[in-house]
């Protein structure tokens, strides 16, 4: 929505308004003595007060700052006026907003003469006023002006300054240097075809306005940003605009009163539309592009009251996307203003679809209604009333290959059989079907439209044998879906969070093939698994392993699963917005110490969820990602609490933290100044060990003690092993010792034998020698 202030919303309605009873140059026109800001940044001085003014002749006039003149006002009566170069002998460099006279009714000027000492006129435009006015002249020595073909521009003709209004001739081409249109440039000019540059980038307000003969315009090669404020007001007979891929803003009151424009296509580059801007058009209908972020106050819908203001037409419709500007200024209301739109919204499908159906020559045939277009049957409508509607595939020899929106819209049958002929459903095509409760669409289809199925309260199972692509929202409303099954085809499905409806929804299926889609156990993944898509809101179990495989939870994956308590996830690296909103019986969850970003409300109202651990990789936090519930009282509040601060205030008021809610995350991680910054309670220097969390600090006491432990222990061992070491050393030593006196003494005692043994040799030999001498 415009975001302007309301004051200057209503004056600009009242300038509106007024432009009926006079010209909008009046009511344009500032108050004297004050400064204002043209559309281009040009500074726009308005006059001194008048009785500061001097006289001299036909010619009212002020002291510049330099002690030069500027002309403000002329009383002359005469057709051609040639501006003096001095007046009481001073040298008149300046002409002021009303230098050729404020009359515009009775302004008689039909040339002027602009002398070589004039080095600025204002940006006002003071030959605005100059309805008679033919031709404008330069004398070849002015040094910052020149005119051409009796066509005022600056010296380097970059400024197209003014097209006078009874210049002859029906068509002009503003010559290629041109870059710049000045303030009302070609007010009232009696043109009805205007060619321009390429080189064009500028255009001052009220440019073109009121120029009642003209009947197109073509700014496509143009290089333009912005259509200023009243730059094509009243330009009654112009029945036609192309604008260029540059636009980027259309300014309040831009084409008000253009009553022929009936179509226009606004670029895909425009950002904003202005108050005013299409008022009293012929427009009916307004396809707004997506690009566009702002529209201003009754930019769009209205029109001129007989009794003065204006007010909103019956029948308007604007086409956009939903949740853009065009979806929110079809509502816009500002009770302060008594301002309240109430205008038809249509998607671009919903719009092409409802054009097509109006150039379609329709038959009925028994029960259907169909239409041919390119040789194509589209069945447009079912009449039967049967519980079980078996499709014809041919219907007065034709066959059927397209279901038409809202083909079957309201349908009271339970089951709906297709012929395998259709191979398109399109948009809406099964909108509100109250009692359908289960479908089957042919391996024949293989592109399903946005909303196909929307609201069809008590649907249950649906089966898709060949669909490739599957547009959004295809399952809003269906509020008792159960089963959902697809082939493994499906290669497109154009909806980030598919089931977010379905809170029944048990289990998804997706069939082997060379689609983008997997499945298993009933829960949706990417083809690869790397992301999980959707984990069914009803799906039983309480605990849960993500698959190793997977990097990334999609968005509202688990969202409103109630039975859900334990979550694992030992390689996720991504849990995208809403992942796990509204699981308030999740307890436990583990994340890996991999994970890098959990976006806005991805564990928004886990109300049993009192702890989480996050780790040191975590670098992008979203908005209340986690800790955060819905503070329902405040919803009760808001409607007798009269004495609120502001809107902002209230929204805040919404979120609360988890009562009991804590996290665990490193000092100075990311996850830790998150915790800080929004008042949730974290606790540093802790590690998880058997499912409790331990402080490190502790852990590490202890760990120091059983340290010392073990190594006195080891110490005592190892003292006892060195002992019984020595004393098996001393033991072996003492035995060695033994062994050698032992063996020293059965030495000395063989010694000793072998000496008994030669004393008795020695004896007998003595014996023997005795008995030989005897």
């Amino acid at each position: 929505m415009f975001n302007c202030k309301k004051t200057a919303a209503f004056i600009a309605g009242l300038i509106l308004c007024a432009s009926s009873a006079a010209s909008p140059l009046v009511s344009f026109a500032a108050i004297d003595g004050a400064s204002v800001e043209a559309d281009d940044g040009t500074e726009i001085t308005t006059a001194a007060a008048e009785e500061d003014y001097k006289t001299s002749g036909d010619f009212k006039y002020s002291l510049t700052s330099e002690g030069n003149i500027c002309i403000e006002d002329c009383t002359s009566t005469a057709e051609s006026l040639v501006i003096p170069d001095t007046l009481e002998g001073k040298k008149v460099t300046e002409l002021g907003k009303n230098a050729l006279g404020k009359d515009h009714e009775n302004n008689p000027y039909t040339s002027v003469t602009i002398p070589a000492s004039i080095e600025y006129i204002s940006a006002d435009n003071p030959f605005m006023y100059c309805t008679k006015l033919k031709e404008i002249k330069v004398d070849s020595g002015n040094t910052e002006y020149t005119s051409e073909d009796g066509v005022l521009y600056t010296k380097d003709k970059k400024t197209l300054i003014c097209y006078p209004w009874c210049k002859e001739g029906d068509s002009f081409t503003i010559p290629e240097e041109v870059t710049t249109l000045g303030f009302a440039s070609f007010y009232s000019a009696k043109l009805t075809t205007l060619n321009f540059p390429t080189t064009l980038e500028m255009i001052g307000a009220f440019a073109f306005g009121d120029m009642i003969y003209l009947k197109s315009v073509d700014l496509s090669k143009t290089a333009i940003k912005a259509i200023p404020n009243y730059a094509f007001s009243n330009c009654s007979t112009m029945e036609n605009i192309i604008f260029p891929d540059t636009l980027e803003a259309i300014g309040g009151g831009a084409f008000s009163s253009c009553s022929l424009i009936k179509d226009i296509t606004l670029p895909e580059s425009l950002l904003s539309i202005g108050q005013y801007a299409f008022v009293d058009t012929g427009l009916d209908t307004i396809v707004i592009p997506d690009s566009v972020q702002e529209i201003g106050y009754s930019a769009f819908g209205y029109r001129s009251s007989e009794y003065g203001g204006i007010i909103p037409m019956n029948d308007f419709t604007l086409v956009g996307k939903i949740g853009g500007a065009a979806y929110k200024y079809s509502t816009d209301s500002d009770s302060d203003y008594d301002y309240k739109n109430n205008f038809t919204f249509l998607t671009r499908e919903e719009y092409t679809q409802e054009k097509e159906l109006l150039s379609l020559e329709t038959v009925n045939s028994g029960d259907y209604t169909y239409a041919i277009k390119n040789n194509t049957t589209l069945l447009i409508s079912c009449r039967a009333a049967d519980k079980t509607i078996t499709v014809p595939s041919e219907i007065d020899g034709n066959t059927i290959t397209v279901v038409y929106p809202g083909c079957f819209t309201p349908c009271q049958a339970e089951e709906i059989i297709l012929p395998d002929t259709v191979t398109e459903i399109r948009e809406s095509a099964f909108l509100q079907c109250p009692e359908l409760k289960t479908l089957v669409i042919p391996e024949s289809v293989k592109k399903i439209g946005q909303a196909a199925f929307a609201e069809c309260a008590k649907l249950e199972t649906i089966e898709f044998k060949g669909a490739e692509t599957i547009a959004e929202a295809v399952f809003s409303g269906c509020g008792a879906l159960k089963k959902v099954t697809a082939a493994g085809c499906l290669k497109n499905w154009d909806d980030d969070e598919p089931f977010v409806y379905c809170p029944l929804l048990e289990e998804i299926n997706i069939g082997e093939g060379d689609g983008n889609y997997s499945s298993n156990d009933g829960i949706l993944y990417s083809k690869d698994k790397s992301s999980l898509l959707c984990y069914p809101a009803n799906k039983s179990g309480d605990s849960f392993t993500v698959p190793d495989s997977v990097k990334e939870i999609g968005i509202s994956a688990f969202l409103n699963n109630k039975n859900i308590k334990s979550v694992k996830m030992s390689k996720v690296e991504k849990i995208l917005a809403y992942a796990f909103e509204g699981c308030t019986n999740l307890s436990s969850v583990e994340v890996s110490e991999n994970l890098n970003t959990i976006d806005s409300d991805a564990f928004y109202n886990c109300t049993s969820l009192k702890s989480l651990r996050l780790y040191e990789n975590l670098k992008t936090i979203g908005t209340c990602a986690f800790g955060y519930c819905k503070d329902h009282s405040s919803d009760a509040e808001t409607d007798t609490d009269t004495d609120t601060d502001s809107e902002e205030d209230s929204e805040t008021g919404k979120d609360l933290l988890v009562a009991g809610f804590k996290l665990y995350a490193p000092e100075g991680s990311k996850a830790y100044e998150y915790a800080k910054d929004n008042g949730i309670e974290v606790i540093a220097n802790t590690t998880e060990i058997l499912g409790k969390n331990i402080d490190t600090r502790f852990l590490y006491a202890i760990i120091g003690i059983i340290g010392a432990a073990i190594l006195t222990v080891l110490g005592i061992l190892i003292g006892k092993g060195v002992k019984k070491k020595k004393a098996a050393a001393d033991k072996a030593k003492r035995k060695e010792k033994a062994a050698e006196l032992r063996s020293k003494k059965q030495e000395e005692e063989a010694a000793d034998e072998d000496a008994d043994e030669d004393d008795e040799e020695y004896e007998d030999d003595d014996e023997e020698e005795v008995s030989d001498e005897d």
